[in-house]
This record gives structure tokens, sequence and C-alpha cells, in this order.
């Protein structure tokens, strides 16, 4: 097992990290009684899992922003008034701010903690590290990633780290120029996501391949 130490990336008060759980235990995670909202999972009659997202059953691509920075200025394909598209610029304060938001709502709390890869070439692929206190969502990127070998497991270096906070609302959204309390954003120079009041998975999945895009 690699050494988490969350506190180095600003989660404190950790109670408990489950870290790259098996499927049953998951399974287990995710149906047990006394989860609430979002967080449950619900057997089907086929012994599958299933939940719910709210009002988020796709990506919120109007909430999607990537922090402009010297890194990033000229290497990305801004939106602008005569090519729209989904790269909403976003300053380094204001994610100072969000990424601040998402580390609140990690800190103190048991949480899972999925590392895995994306992408299947060992020269090319990226090692993510996602956390987030939610069980289905460990469950979705353990399905969706390559999950490391005991050997990788244990030399395993995030090359990006993903914060799932999808209880933590941005609050002041209209003070800090956004469009709404969701916030999906991206600093390639730091190599981070953070996600915010959406619960839709795809966030986690999408997000990644549009860095190994980049």
């Amino acid at each position: 097992m690699a050494k988490i130490d969350l506190t180095q990336i600003g989660i404190t008060g950790t109670t408990e990290i489950v870290y790259n759980p098996s499927y049953e235990l998951l399974f287990e995670e995710e149906t047990k009684a006394g989860l609430t909202g979002f967080e449950v999972g619900k057997v089907t009659e086929l012994d599958t899992v299933n939940v719910m997202t709210g009002i988020y059953t796709g990506r919120s691509p109007k909430d999607k922003y990537i922090v402009m920075d010297a890194n990033s200025k000229d290497t990305v394909w801004w939106t602008t008034e005569e090519y729209k598209n989904d790269n909403h610029p976003m300053d380094e304060k204001t994610w100072a701010v969000v990424k601040d938001l998402a580390k609140k709502e990690l800190s103190n709390k048991r949480l899972f903690v999925v590392d895995a890869f994306c992408g299947a070439n060992a020269d090319t692929r990226m090692a993510v590290r996602f956390i987030m206190e939610v069980a289905w969502q460990a469950h979705f990127v353990k399905n969706m990633f390559i999950v490391p070998t005991a050997e990788e497991e244990a030399n395993f270096k995030p090359d990006f780290t993903v914060y799932t906070a999808s209880k933590a609302k941005v609050e002041n959204y209209k003070e800090l120029g956004l469009n709404s309390e969701t916030c999906v954003a991206f600093n390639i120079t730091s190599k981070e996501q953070v996600i915010l009041n959406t619960w839709y998975g795809g966030e986690m999945k999408k997000g990644m391949f549009s860095m190994m895009n980049y």
C-alpha cells in the first residue's frame, strides 16, 4: 500500500482512509443502512447497484473551469465570443477558494482514496489519486480506470489528484464570477481537479480524459 498522508495536501483530521477498497467492501459500504441522500446505493432486481445523482444526470459544461496561468494561457483553446466552447478561464485566486472548499468538506471525515491509472500504455498513462467521502464514487472510478498491481500500488505516485466534494457548494459563486454553486475546476500546473456540488460520476472520468488529451 502506498503511504497516504493527506495533510500534505491540506486535508486534515481524517478519521479513516479506506484505500483501494475491494468491490466486495464497496458493495457493503454503498448499500449499508444509515446512508442518506445521494450517498445511497440501491440493489436492483439484477443484483446491480443503482444510484441517483440529483439534478445532474450528465456533465455540467457551463460550470467547467481551467485555471489560466503562465502554463495554460497559450496552450488551451479558451472560449471566446467568436468561438464558444467549455474551457472557461479561472484565475488563481478563485481556484484557491474552490480548492479550500473541497479540502474543508473532505477534512475530519472517513475517506475513500482510490489510486488508479488513466491509460493502458505504461509510457503515457497518468497515475491518478481520487479522494472522496462517498463509497459509490470510489466504486465508479475503480470501474472506469485501471487498478494498479500490488507492486504498482506500493510505489504509486500520483500525477494528478482529484478532490470529489459533492456535498460542498460555492455559495458565493456570484462574487467569484462563477456560473452557479456547482464547480468543476482544473489546475494544469498543480495537476489537480476539484468537483463541487455535483454527484455525476462522469465529471471524474471525463475530467481525466480531458487532461490526458491536453
